[in-house]
């Protein structure tokens, strides 16, 4: 039995018989949390019939963007890299809009080779690319100067951000799009991550309808993601009964009074695949001093690097002693770091050496901040829960590469010394 004031693991037993076989630290996603949130919020959405995008960078790893494929979404994407994977994994160029952040003008060039619909957010960005493709389609990205989110660092408009162009230059962005024929087709905006208040969201998306007017071309806009979801116990995520009072109902009002039809767009990424994961780890070293108690585990700030970089919390789940005695513990890592740290001051039920532990709601932003490269450590496997009609089912998806492995992918791409005269040979990347 899970403790009241505890998060409860899904399928505790699946997780359990995961870290028997595939070993640990591995994440594990479910298939099944994925899609009720992709049809939760479409039945939410369902009045405006808006058109959901996938802000990829949450997570990308083709299994998961297959399941967003299948399901009928959209991406965000915000690199060459990120754009290349979704177009290859078979995602039409026109249900993709590349939101690259200063983008280069050989990042510029290659989204427009490949067909998609390019959201700047920068005044010199778009002179450029107006000078470069005359006449073009193109969105631009705005700052309400609304932010929110849950740490600063996830705040991305206001007047600290460095994100999109402020509503107030909106006379400058109309300048250059008449200078080079451009047809600004959308407007898009994001003002944070982990939005828990509809009320600040509904704030932001009212500055975007109020300059709505000012671009004839407008097809659509797109009014971010950023949604929140429940990290902590007792925790509510965001009120999707209240969002279709607060959002979906004034925009429905703003549509009706447009002469010409416009489109909704949304794009979460972690509302999505947050509560999806886990991340399994096994602890392996239990020790305490005269103030505190450690619990060491398999796994670091590497695989995940939330709780270091935002403060974030994730609940611990002792999958292998539920219902030990409550304990007080800081959970730490394996990296050479003091802030090496997923929980501090957490009771969980008590941990022994050789217990399994569950960090959860680490589906997004886990595994696509996570980094072999500082301490040479190798990122954990990836395991995906399928669900449907065979509940349990899972399959591997990524597999844990061993040290050796790791070194080997090292030599290739630095460099090695010349047997004999210490001289450095430098290895061909090719």
């Amino acid at each position: 039995m899970f403790r009241p004031d505890q998060k409860p693991a899904p399928q505790p037993d699946v997780l359990l018989r995961i870290a028997s076989r595939i070993g640990t630290p591995t994440y594990v996603y479910f298939a099944d949390t994925i899609r009720e949130r992709i049809a939760g919020l479409k039945t939410h959405l369902a009045p405006l019939a808006a058109n959901l995008l996938y802000a990829m960078k949450a997570n990308s790893h083709p299994a998961i963007l297959s399941i967003m494929r299948d399901e009928g979404l959209g991406i965000d994407a915000v690199s060459p890299a990120e754009l290349l994977l979704v177009l290859r994994l078979g995602f039409a160029p026109e249900r993709v809009l590349f939101s690259a952040n200063n983008m280069t003008d050989d990042e510029m060039h290659f989204a427009r080779g490949q067909g998609v619909l390019l959201n700047i957010g920068e005044l010199s960005r778009l002179e450029r690319f107006g000078k470069a493709y005359p006449g073009a389609d193109v969105c631009v990205r705005l700052n309400p100067q609304v932010g929110a989110g849950h740490h600063e660092h996830v705040i991305t408009a206001g007047a600290r951000s460095k994100f999109g162009i402020p509503v107030q230059q909106i006379r400058e962005v109309l300048r250059i799009a008449s200078r080079h024929g451009l047809r600004i087709v959308g407007l898009h905006q994001h003002i944070g991550s982990g939005i828990l208040d509809t009320a600040t969201l509904w704030k932001a998306i009212s500055v975007l309808l109020d300059v709505t007017d000012s671009f004839p071309d407008a097809r659509f806009v797109n009014l971010g993601g950023g949604l929140g979801i429940p990290y902590r116990p007792g925790e509510n995520g965001i009120d999707l009964e209240n969002l279709g009072e607060r959002i979906v109902r004034p925009l429905q009002a703003f549509r009706a009074r447009r002469t010409e039809p416009l489109e909704i767009r949304f794009e979460p990424g972690r509302y999505f695949v947050a509560e999806s994961g886990v991340l399994l780890v096994t602890a392996n070293t239990v020790k305490s001093n005269p103030e505190r108690r450690f619990v060491g585990v398999d796994s670091g700030m590497g695989h995940l690097l939330r709780p270091a970089l935002y403060d974030a919390y994730h609940e611990v789940v002792n999958l292998s002693n539920p219902d030990g005695k409550p304990v007080t513990y800081d959970l730490v890592g394996n990296i050479c770091e003091s802030g090496d740290r997923f929980a501090v001051d957490r009771s969980i039920p008590e941990i022994r050496e050789g217990d399994i532990l569950a960090l959860l709601d680490t589906g997004a932003y886990g595994m696509s901040m996570a980094s072999p490269a500082y301490n040479l450590r190798p990122v954990p496997a990836e395991v995906l829960v399928t669900g449907g009609d065979e509940p349990g089912r899972y399959r591997l998806i990524t597999r844990r590469r061993t040290p050796a492995e790791l070194v080997a992918e090292v030599l290739e791409r630095g460099t090695v010394p010349d047997a004999g005269e210490g001289r450095v040979a430098r290895t061909d990347p090719a």
